[in-house]
């Protein structure tokens, strides 16, 4: 039998291997006491789960993407030896999972000068020197467990693929708001949440001033149960018809819905809401106040 090793993919590998102690080493800046809760190693992809009680600020994950293309462009040499396990604990290394270990073990070491940068038992593949990580970029963070998050990095291609990935969105943002270069994107999104605000705010004051002409029309009915029982328009907000029937009606119990079935009730409290649902078998929920729901049978209540 003859074994063929993917060399692509084991370079692929060294260089998310290599990267994961990079990492590990400059999170302990952020979180001294942290360790590794487990990690994944693929072809120029990583993930890094560790102990922390809080995920990183926006700002120190940008610190440590920059910390790390540093240590990849300062071309700092990565060495392994094989020691005992009481040398490499005097030489700082980091060991994990409480595991056992030989009376010979591997430490991985990063040098910059004579700083260690990482020193970790590893019996992995790794690079000989950063530069061939070529570079370093954080996809995500996220909490997986209690007291435990995990970072989903990439390196050397797959970074270039993620800033053509990039380029493309905001070359399309470009396109769409018809401006001249990615440098005006920011001005006008800016320009456009701004416009977009004032408008629902209008559109928010426009809602109430229709609904509450609706409440006020007199066109509503009523039945034994309920004093007032008014059929809206399709996509009304019932939200907003709450707090604005509470305010203009004065009513022992209301019922609103819409054709497609969509209902709110209403009550002061000497009814309950809740009960009235029931009587007429409606699906939905709330409380003794209110409940609201979709259900077609409100169709028929008159």
């Amino acid at each position: 039998m003859k074994l063929i090793i993917d060399q692509a993919q084991r370079e692929a590998k060294r260089r998310a291997h290599t990267a994961t102690h990079l990492l590990h080493a400059s999170l302990s800046h952020y979180f001294p006491n942290t360790k590794q809760a487990g990690s994944l190693v693929d072809s120029d992809l990583l993930r890094f789960d560790f102990y922390a009680e809080s995920l990183l600020t926006p700002a120190q994950i940008e610190e440590i993407e920059t910390t790390i293309n540093q240590e990849i462009y300062e071309a700092l040499p990565v060495t392994t030896i094989e020691t005992t396990f009481d040398e490499a604990k005097s030489l700082w290394a980091k060991a994990f999972f409480e595991e056992k270990y030989g009376d010979k073990v591997r430490l991985v070491r990063i040098f910059r000068w004579e700083e260690v940068v990482s020193a970790e038992l590893c019996g992995g593949t790794h690079v000989s020197n950063t530069k061939e990580i070529w570079a370093f970029s954080i996809l995500s963070q996220e909490a997986v467990a209690s007291g435990i998050k995990r970072i989903t990095a990439i390196t050397w291609p797959k970074v270039i693929e993620k800033i053509h990935e990039q380029n493309t969105i905001l070359e399309k943002q470009v396109e769409i708001f018809q401006i001249k270069s990615i440098a005006q994107i920011e001005e006008k999104t800016i320009k456009f949440f701004k416009d977009y605000q004032d408008l629902s705010a209008k559109v928010e004051k426009l809602s109430q001033k229709l609904l509450k002409q609706q409440l006020l029309s007199g066109k509503e009915k009523h039945n034994a149960d309920f004093t007032y029982i008014l059929s809206l328009e399709s996509g009304s907000d019932f939200k907003l018809l709450w707090t604005i029937a509470k305010e203009v009606l004065e009513i022992k119990t209301a019922l609103f819905f819409t054709n497609e079935g969509n209902y709110l009730i209403l009550a002061n409290g000497e009814i309950s809401a809740k009960e009235l649902a029931k009587k007429y078998d409606l699906k939905g929920g709330g409380s003794d106040t209110m409940v609201q729901g979709r259900d077609e049978k409100v169709l028929q209540i008159l």
